[in-house]
């Protein structure tokens, strides 16, 4: 393995090193997304077994679950941050006792920010 590395110059290193640490990131970013994925449908699934509990109907439980969602992220950052904020408020709510209408209506008022408009720059006429 040693003699590989010996025969390689300078530029070949750099290349090799590239690949090898582009492939990880690659990986790494793969393995973090299936993870994340994993960890969401683990949080949808203790929560809507904790509506359960609570006694909240089947009818209950989609309208809260489908309350507040956006159809397209704005950010995938903030999306993701809103989406984990948004779940800890529908925890705690159905662990006040709060009902399914109440949660929708929290769900619906309480979204992401926004993307901020793109400055346009203004044409005078001349």
């Amino acid at each position: 393995m040693s003699e590989f590395f010996s025969k390689l110059n300078g530029g070949e290193v750099t290349a090799l090193a590239a690949v090898v640490g582009g492939m990880l990131v690659a990986i790494t970013g793969i393995i973090a997304s299936q993870w994340r994925r994993v960890r969401v449908a683990e949080l949808h699934g203790a929560l809507k077994q904790q509506m359960l509990d609570k006694g909240m109907s089947a009818e209950e439980i989609v309208q809260v679950m489908n309350a507040g969602e956006s159809p397209e992220p704005v950010n995938p950052v903030l999306a993701l941050q809103a989406s984990d904020d948004r779940a800890g408020l529908v925890q705690n709510m159905v662990e006040q006792g709060y009902e399914a209408a109440d949660i929708e209506r929290v769900l619906r008022a309480y979204q992401p920010m926004a993307k901020p408009m793109e400055e346009k720059p203004v044409l005078h006429g001349g």
